[in-house]
């Protein structure tokens, strides 16, 4: 469902999916969060957990910039983070673009 109807935006090195749908039943408002980074693009599993494990971090450190304007109300909001770079970023790269992606997000979901 998420890809189906999804929106997208992307800020490099990262594409974010997003969907908003109604809680059912009510009082089941949220947000959920997932990160993908693709085989095709980083061969070694261990330098792809280090990015996934870098992305969640700046997820975590910086999700307010989501949570600050918008008032979910009565919604789900599910969130899929893809990497597309081919090389691993530092974390400050990571960081700078999520906060990006958040800040978009949040003009969107806010207006």
């Amino acid at each position: 469902s998420l890809f189906r109807s999804g929106l997208s935006q992307f800020v490099f090195p990262f594409k974010l999916v997003y969907h908003v749908e109604k809680a059912i039943p009510p009082g089941d408002e949220s947000i959920q969060f997932a990160v993908s980074i693709p085989k095709r693009k980083i061969k070694s599993a261990v330098k792809r957990n280090i990015l996934k494990r870098r992305t969640r971090e700046a997820y975590r450190q910086n999700r307010n910039f989501l949570n600050k304007g918008i008032d979910i109300g009565n919604h789900k909001v599910y969130l899929m983070f893809i990497y597309v770079d081919s090389e691993i970023k530092k974390y400050d790269i990571i960081e700078k673009s999520i906060i990006k992606h958040l800040k978009k997000l949040n003009e969107k979901l806010g207006s």
